[in-house]
């Protein structure tokens, strides 16, 4: 084991002066940012698996054939591909992470980033989660609205609230949620397949032979999967594969549950995307404009298909929550100690879940910016917080005092606060990610993804100062 057992007495001993370790499972999850106890680590791989697929399985998810649609069918296919190869490990990595020590990837960037860069980072991941719900609630809202003939205004609303109840409950319930509704939504979309390919009249040897346009940009498209599956979800993966069971080392079967779990999804929920808006310029197929003879089995199939909005958004409310509270955690210690064990996490779930209702009203609109942002950003923390936990912070965090020496107790030095190597790093990739495709139009975006190409150049670059800072004394000050 990493670290020794996190049991609940242990845990006491880590939350004075941190927000009390509240009483999981018996009404809502308040542990908030704290690690995750050792007798609450059970989860196995098919769990990992099955939860993954489900929050992958978004109402959005055919979207992919939307985006990729000028890349005919096969090129998606290949793109997506591509997408997996290149998100795999970094993904896997992540997620077994979150096994070797059972906090959050924000959390854990408190000692790469600098506590205070790592606070400012975390309100950013939570707005960009802020944006993955509003798109999944607006795709879901526009389902249920097309169904049964009413204000999508309406299903905002109610979409909103069931998603924000469930995450109140916390993982343990999610768990659950998904895995015994999985059937429910595979039968769904089975449905709906059956009905886009008889009422259209779907010839898959047609939807074969489509080619890509003249100008595809194959490197663009890659990154729009990377950014849309394995890379955008990588670093929150840690937030649910910390209840699953704990091992000191990577274990292939536990850390490919979760990146082919997010991927097979993509795969499957693309092509029918890509079949609606060849056949009937939908993407959506739940949203067909259904006629009034339209079977009822149809109907029930495509309100069964909003469960894949409540799937997804409960996995981005979730770790958007605990996000924030990395984010407010030292002003959450000033407020008294049952405050802070039974309201915060709570409230920060009611708080966004609201926000996120709001700007689903928009959100449609600027979703290829907004994956171009989510990769922009997520990106290059993805492949620096790799490499710092994998190669210096693991063998350095073995116990309950080196957690909260290096993740909680709030530091008084300023260079604390700041992380320059992993900020450089940062910068660079990000910079790169936009400067390739000027710099080099040839090969960026039209064959090589730049966004992925930036950050991992990023993460090479952090990993070169981390080893010179840690080698030669006079650089120790690029760590924080």
């Amino acid at each position: 084991m990493v670290l020794e057992e996190f049991d609940e007495i242990k845990l006491e001993e880590l939350a004075k002066g941190l927000p009390e370790f509240g009483r999981f499972g018996k009404e809502l999850e308040t542990i908030g940012v704290l690690p995750i106890p050792s007798r609450l680590r059970r989860y196995k791989a098919y769990n990992l698996f099955i939860f993954w697929a489900m929050a992958s399985a978004s109402a959005a998810t055919p979207l992919a054939g939307y985006l990729l649609f000028n890349l005919g069918l096969k090129g998606m296919l290949i793109a997506i591909t591509f997408a997996l190869i290149l998100g795999v490990i970094p993904t896997l990595l992540f997620s077994e992470m979150g096994r070797q020590i059972p906090l959050t990837a924000l959390v854990i960037a408190r000692k790469t980033f600098g506590y205070g860069t790592a606070q400012a980072l975390s309100l950013l991941y939570t707005v960009i989660n802020i944006g993955w719900f509003a798109l999944n609630n607006a795709v879901g809202s526009e389902i249920l609205s097309a169904v049964t003939h009413t204000s999508i205004m309406y299903w905002y609303v109610i979409m909103g609230a069931i998603q924000i109840f469930l995450v109140l409950l916390g993982f343990k319930w999610l768990e659950y949620f998904y895995r015994y509704t999985s059937i429910i939504l595979l039968i769904s979309y089975a449905v709906l397949t059956y009905y886009l390919v008889t009422q259209y009249h779907v010839s898959w040897s047609t939807l074969w032979s489509t080619t890509p346009s003249t100008n595809a940009q194959w490197g663009a498209a890659i990154d729009l999967m990377l950014a849309f599956g394995a890379l955008s979800w990588a670093y929150k993966t840690s937030t649910t594969s910390r209840f699953a069971r704990p091992s000191d080392k990577v274990n292939i079967l536990y850390g490919l549950a979760t990146p082919i779990g997010i991927i097979i999804p993509i795969y499957l929920m693309g092509i029918l995307g890509f079949a609606g808006q060849y056949y009937a310029n939908n993407w959506n197929v739940a949203a067909l404009s259904f006629p009034p003879s339209t079977p009822i089995w149809v109907l029930i199939a495509a309100l069964g298909a909003s469960l894949a909005i409540i799937h997804t958004n409960a996995m981005n409310l979730y770790p958007s929550a605990i996000d924030l509270l990395v984010a407010i955690d030292p002003v959450i210690r000033r407020f008294r100690s049952e405050f802070r064990a039974r309201l915060t996490q709570p409230a920060a779930i009611l708080i966004l879940g609201i926000a996120s209702i709001i700007v689903s009203i928009w959100i449609l609109s600027l979703i290829e910016s907004f994956l171009n942002f989510v990769g922009l950003t997520i990106f290059p923390l993805t492949f620096i917080l790799i490499f710092d936990w994998y190669l210096r912070l693991k063998r350095n965090v073995r116990t309950l005092d080196d957690v909260k020496r290096y993740f909680y107790d709030v530091p008084r030095e300023p260079l604390k606060h700041i992380g320059i190597a992993a900020i450089v790093s940062f910068v660079i990739g990000s910079v790169l990610m936009n400067y390739l495709p000027i710099a080099i139009p040839t090969a960026f975006p039209k064959y090589l993804p730049p966004e992925y190409t930036g950050a991992l150049i990023g993460g090479l670059i952090y990993l070169i100062l981390m080893l010179l800072a840690i080698r030669i004394k006079r650089l120790s000050w690029l760590l924080p």
